[in-house]
């Protein structure tokens, strides 16, 4: 069944034994307890000393077992410890004794905040517990209540908390009440539930009435969502390729369940229906801009998709999420990668990125070496179409690549030069130039001499000087790339290369620790950030996606010169128009705009996080 494939490598039990699963009493399973044994015996770690002070430890958990105390609390566990003749041991080497008897399977602990309270002396009630929920059809037959649980979860993905609560105080499933919280913890923190991100109008964290199950869902996407006659034009991909043979079911189901942690779904229809599905989902990541999740055996695909065209999906944006993606699927492999006790070095080759092209149905996949190689198009081999390197690159961070332009950069392409330029893209524009260069730019975007010498003598920021006397030739006359390009080229200012750099925007490495750039800010990092910002409140605004009217609205509502509280406006409204627009506010993004308006990020990460 497995000859020839790498699966092969992985058998170490020769026998044949078939095991009806559902008989307790099949002789089979004895022929498989004394393969365990033999194969347990091979282990390097059989044989090897242990201490001491542990076995009186082991005994009072089988003691507890034979009593029926599945879980015991910390506390417990420290009076256990203290009523040995032996001398006790101390909180450290008590954990080390425990996280011992969790690597050999005996008992399950997790040292994890929220978790190391509780200790489950059976880990088979553990898993009766999960079972209890998470399950086949065939073994909901003749429990009506159970039988509702599953079709709901196997169509909407989601199970509410009242369910589980009523389904744990009736019949066999009672034994679960007592810790029904721990268990939930759990079940949350092995990503088999998730509870999905809501706020209150102060955009303080609420909880919800429902998990989403992600590894229960059936329903197949029948939205036509990939079938868009324009999507080739409006997304970029990239692919998660397995080296092993498959990729655990399980695996594709943590990765949904991380983006669903993160990002928020989807909705679709008259009745507003979460766009989640058989190993695939689509999230909202901001007003223009969807991604779409599918997890086959052997790849996983990830495209992020513009509502008008893939030009105008910005750099920095595309790296983050790329990052944020491969450090969770790294994390994620871990589990499964380690097999033995003496293999304690994790790879984290499991997975190689590929970018893709833009076909939704059996896309081509070019590996980075070569995309490397490529002058500036490639063309797929399965369909012939044409791919601007500039635009796969939006995918990968600028630390991995040389920030140079290829023959088919922006300034190059059609549907760039046509947009309409964003308050965005006006900021980062003006940065590029020197105020000289800005004098002559808007020159020839036909401003006046008089209306530039009137700012040049209002305004003395630089910046601030840039940055409006194009947001006042966009007033006048709506400008695009295009006019710009134009404008460029006749007083030969630079290059029009210049241009491609708006799309790049600044870097941020979010590597180390990138989980806590994923948290929502509380009114508490609100208050601190705003001193922050500073006097660069507009760039500040613009950098967060807002425009120029947000700008006005908020800075009339000012009655004093308070920065601060200026500051603080444009976090709660940028807070409130991702709420409206069911994105959800990371501090990420905050963390990127930051960087963008020339601010040093490590005293944003300081005062947030220290």
């Amino acid at each position: 069944m497995f000859h020839g494939s790498p699966l092969m490598s992985h058998l170490v039990i020769g026998d044949t034994i078939f095991v009806n699963a559902r008989n307790k009493n099949d002789p089979e399973m004895a022929k498989i307890r004394r393969c365990i044994i033999r194969e347990s015996k091979l282990q390097p770690t059989w044989g090897q000393n242990f201490p001491k002070c542990f076995i009186p430890l082991e005994l009072e958990f089988e003691n507890l077992i034979r009593e029926n105390m599945n879980v015991i609390t910390f506390d417990d566990f420290r009076k256990i410890n203290t009523q040995h003749p032996i001398r006790p041991l101390t909180d450290g080497e008590l954990k080390v004794f425990l996280k011992f008897q969790h690597a050999i399977g005996k008992i399950l602990y997790f040292d994890e905040p929220g978790l190391d309270t509780h200790i489950t002396l059976l880990p088979t009630y553990l898993i009766d517990a999960f079972k209890s929920i998470i399950t086949d059809k065939r073994f909901c037959k003749e429990e009506k209540q159970k039988e509702h649980l599953w079709n709901l979860m196997s169509q909407k993905g989601v199970i509410f908390k009242y369910a589980i609560e009523k389904l744990w105080r009736n019949g066999k499933y009672q034994r679960f009440e007592q810790h029904k919280d721990y268990l939930v913890a759990v079940m949350t923190h092995l990503d088999i539930l998730v509870e999905p991100k809501r706020y209150d109008r102060k955009r303080n964290r609420i909880p919800t009435d429902f998990y989403f199950v992600a590894s229960m869902v059936q329903a197949k996407d029948t939205t036509g969502y990939l079938l868009s006659p324009s999507l080739t034009d409006r997304n970029v991909a990239i692919a998660f390729c397995s080296n092993s043979a498959i990729i655990p079911p399980a695996l594709s189901f943590r990765f949904i369940t991380y983006c669903l942690s993160i990002f928020d779904v989807k909705k679709c229809g008259d009745r507003m229906d979460d766009m989640l599905f058989h190993r695939s989902a689509v999230f909202t990541i901001d007003a223009s801009l969807e991604m779409h999740i599918l997890c086959e055996d052997e790849r996983i695909f990830v495209r992020l998709v513009h509502a008008k065209n893939k030009v105008l999906i910005l750099k920095d944006l595309a790296s983050s999420i790329c990052d944020c993606l491969k450090s969770a699927l790294e994390n994620i492999s871990q589990f499964y990668i380690k097999t033995s006790s003496d293999n304690s070095e994790l790879s984290v080759g499991t997975f190689e990125m590929n970018l893709c092209c833009s076909v939704a149905k059996d896309p081509c996949l070019l590996s980075i070496g070569e995309f490397n190689k490529i002058d500036s198009i490639w063309v797929c081999p399965g369909h012939k179409l044409y791919h601007e390197k500039f635009v796969m690159s939006s995918w990968i961070t600028e630390k991995e690549i040389m920030k140079k332009c290829e023959l088919t950069c922006p300034v190059t392409n059609e549907d760039f030069l046509s947009e309409d330029l964003s308050a965005l893209h006006l900021r980062r524009l003006s940065i590029l130039y020197t105020v000289d260069e800005i004098r002559q730019l808007v020159g020839y975007l036909y401003l006046s001499y008089t209306e530039w010498d009137d700012l040049f003598t209002l305004e003395t920021e630089p910046q601030l000087l840039k940055f409006k006397a194009l947001c006042l030739c966009h007033e006048q006359s709506t400008l695009t790339f295009r006019k710009i390009k134009t404008a460029v080229e006749k007083g030969k200012i630079q290059n029009p290369h210049t241009l491609c750099k708006v799309m790049r925007g600044a870097f941020v490495d979010f590597d180390t620790d990138p989980e806590k750039w994923d948290l929502v800010p509380s009114d508490e990092d609100i208050d601190k950030m705003a001193p922050l910002i500073g006097k660069k409140s507009l760039f500040f605004l613009v950098e967060l996606g807002m425009d120029l009217e947000t700008w006005d609205t908020i800075n009339h509502r000012q009655t004093k010169r308070d920065l601060v509280k200026l500051n603080k406006d444009i976090l709660d409204e940028w807070m409130l128009i991702c709420n409206v627009k069911n994105v959800r506010p990371a501090m990420r993004m905050i963390a990127q705009a930051y960087k963008s308006i020339g601010k040093d990020i490590r005293v944003l990460e300081n005062t947030l996080f220290n």
